[in-house]
């Protein structure tokens, strides 16, 4: 691996990678950061004065239907994947607080579905999604086909806003005349190692999702675009350092065997899989906690979970 240089000048980097699949642009992401970033101490709860990686960071999936798709090197299992899609899609929106001004709640401040599909807005809600299916499929030429999770009155000054910040999405013409939809996810701040990949599993999962609603609307032959995700802050903290160490140790013995990103990514096949083997466990898992959680909300909740849970089950079949 190249050798990074020590000095920062007080100017996150600004970088930029692609690849043709997520796990193949995730790594070279990791990789990018780890030569070219910029290291600084950070007086953060999780660096504490320590030094920490960063850079701003412009990351292009060229082709998100790619066979490969989930990096071996990642820090969470197949399992951890398919709870986050059902998070994504909606399955603990009874997690997050009904009053927007209360201070006492201790349920969760904010997930990304509930930003994006109920946003608060005073004693109502917006939902982005369906507003966001509804321009595609209307207006598929439209630029405003955008939806954003920040609510100043809510997360200026929490201690846990939200890191997503924004989706973009717009369908553009094929010479063979059919359709892509090409997506934008925008982050403030994002852990590189652990966060990142998931993100990314979800990012796909709503583009597939927002597809095929724009297919059942308008009959287009509509595909899967390129993917594009930039942080503001793409970072290994202090703590996350050794992980960091980790995967580009990992990385170096790979490439002394020659071995390329198919031999470091585990397939889409072997992954919605195994997906599919866990699917009931991680749905009754969900149902489980939002019961003894929110007595109030549970019995409700359950059959939101169950549709999301089976949704996933013809995703995970279709797009493999």
């Amino acid at each position: 691996m190249e050798k990074r240089s020590e000095e920062f000048n007080g100017d996150i980097p600004v970088l930029n990678v692609k690849g043709e699949s997520l796990p193949e642009a995730w790594e070279n992401s990791v990789v990018e950061l780890y030569n070219h970033g910029g290291m600084y101490k950070r007086q953060g709860p999780k660096d504490k004065g320590k030094l920490q990686l960063d850079s701003t960071m412009t990351m292009v999936i060229e082709n998100p239907d790619s066979k490969l798709f989930m990096h071996k090197y990642i820090g969470c299992g197949i399992e951890d994947l398919l709870g986050y899609e059902m998070e994504l899609l909606g399955a603990k929106d009874s997690w997050v607080v009904d009053d927007y001004d209360s201070v006492s709640d201790k349920r969760w401040a904010y997930h990304y579905h509930q930003r994006l599909a109920s946003y608060p807005d005073g004693r109502e809600t917006i939902d982005q999604i369906e507003s966001m299916i509804k321009g595609l499929s209307n207006e598929p030429y439209t630029r405003r086909n955008t939806a954003i999770t920040w609510v100043p009155k809510l997360d200026i000054g929490h201690k846990d806003p939200p890191c997503m910040q924004s989706v973009w999405a717009y369908i553009a013409p094929c010479k063979d005349n059919t359709f892509k939809l090409n997506m934008n996810f925008r982050f403030r701040s994002r852990n590189v190692m652990i966060a990142a990949p998931m993100n990314l599993a979800g990012e796909y999962a709503l583009q597939c999702y927002i597809r095929e609603k724009v297919i059942e609307n308008t009959g287009m032959i509509l595909k899967n675009g390129r993917l594009l995700d930039f942080s503001d802050s793409y970072h290994v903290s202090a703590r996350d350092q050794p992980i960091l160490k980790g995967f580009i140790e990992r990385l170096e013995k790979s490439k002394e065997k020659n071995e390329t990103i198919v031999e470091r990514a585990y397939n889409r096949k072997f992954v919605f899989g195994y997906m599919e083997e866990e699917r009931l466990k991680v749905e009754k898992k969900i149902i489980d906690q939002t019961q003894k959680r929110f007595v109030e909300r549970g019995e409700r909740q359950v059959g939101k979970i169950k549709e999301i849970s089976k949704y996933l089950g013809g995703y995970h079949a279709r797009e493999n």
